[in-house]
C-alpha cells in the first residue's frame, strides 16, 4: 500500500507566512521606536549637561570675582596701613589681615599701648570707610565705593592667637582666655574709634558684619617650634568671610544636577 505525506494546503502556509511577517515588522517598528527614544533621551542628557556646566562655570566666575574684590580690599588696607607705620601681613587667598603682637600688645597681656591704639583707630577708620561697600546693599548710601565692589561680606571676624607656649597668671587660666581677651579688647578699641562698624549689616543683611572669635593656638601661620615661628603665631587677625551663593543661584544649579543624577 503506498505510503502517504501529509501536506500542508497552501491558503494556511500563507496565513501563517503573513503572520510571522507581520511580528516581524511589528519589533522591527519597535526598535525603531526605542532607537529614537534613546537618540531623544541622549540629546536631553547632553542638553542638560551643558547647561549644569555652564551654570557651575558661572558659579565659579562669581566667586572668583568676589575674592578678587576682597584681595583688592586687602591690599588697599595693607597700603593705607603701611603710611601709617602700621605693619601688617595679608592673605589673599584666605582673605586674612595679619596685625603681629608687638604693634598691639605686651607679652602675655591684653592691654593695649598708645602705639596699639593707634593702629587699630586707623584699620578702624579704614574698616568703617571700606566695609558697607561690601556689607548690605542699602549701606553703601553715602560711601565712595571702589568701582565694580557689591555685597559679597557674610562676616569679618576679630581673632585672637597664641603660639603653643601654654600661660597659666593670676588673670588667664590658660591660650584661650588670653587669645579671646585679646580679640575682644582689639574689637572693642576699634568700636570705640568708629562706632558705625556696629552697625554695618553683612551681605544678606540678616546679621552684624563685624565680630569677634578666638581660637588659641589652634590655628598657626608658622612653625610652632622656632622663636620667629610663635612671634609670627601671637597675632591678631582680621577675617573677611565672603558670602556663600544665594538660594537662587543653588537652586538653579541644581535642578539641573537632580536630573542628572535621575538619568544616572
Amino acid at each position: 500500500m503506498p505510503r502517504r505525506t501529509r501536506t500542508i494546503d497552501a491558503p494556511q502556509g500563507r496565513e501563517e507566512e503573513s503572520y510571522f511577517v507581520s511580528l516581524n515588522d511589528l519589533l522591527i517598528g519597535m526598535l525603531f521606536v526605542f532607537i529614537i527614544l534613546l537618540m531623544i533621551f541622549a540629546l536631553n542628557y547632553q542638553s542638560a549637561e551643558a547647561r549644569l556646566n555652564h551654570r557651575i562655570a558661572a558659579l565659579e566666575d562669581e566667586l572668583g570675582g568676589r575674592e578678587d574684590q576682597r584681595a583688592g580690599l586687602l591690599r588697599r588696607l595693607k597700603k593705607e596701613l603701611a603710611r601709617a607705620d602700621v605693619p601688617v601681613e595679608i592673605d589673599e587667598k584666605n582673605g586674612v589681615l595679619h596685625l603681629p603682637e608687638t604693634v598691639l600688645f605686651a607679652s602675655g597681656s591684653a592691654d593695649l599701648g598708645d602705639r596699639g591704639r593707634a593702629a587699630l583707630t586707623r584699620l578702624a577708620s579704614l574698616l568703617a570707610r571700606e566695609l558697607p561697600c561690601y556689607g548690605q546693599l542699602g549701606g553703601r548710601a553715602g560711601h565712595d565705593c571702589p568701582d565694580g565692589s557689591e555685597p559679597i561680606l557674610e562676616a569679618v571676624y576679630v581673632e585672637g592667637h597664641t603660639d603653643v607656649i601654654p600661660i597659666a597668671t593670676a588673670r588667664y587660666s590658660d591660650n584661650w582666655s588670653l587669645s579671646s581677651d585679646r580679640s575682644i579688647q582689639t574689637y572693642r578699641s576699634m568700636v570705640q574709634a568708629a562706632p558705625s562698624l556696629e552697625g554695618i549689616r553683612n551681605a544678606a543683611g540678616n546679621a552684624t558684619l563685624f565680630g569677634v572669635s578666638a581660637y588659641a593656638a589652634q590655628r598657626p601661620i608658622a612653625d610652632n617650634a622656632t622663636v620667629d615661628g610663635r612671634a609670627r603665631n601671637r597675632r591678631i587677625d582680621v577675617r573677611f568671610l565672603i558670602a556663600p551663593p544665594t538660594k537662587g543661584d543653588i537652586k538653579a544649579t541644581s535642578s539641573v544636577g537632580s536630573f542628572l543624577g535621575a538619568v544616572e
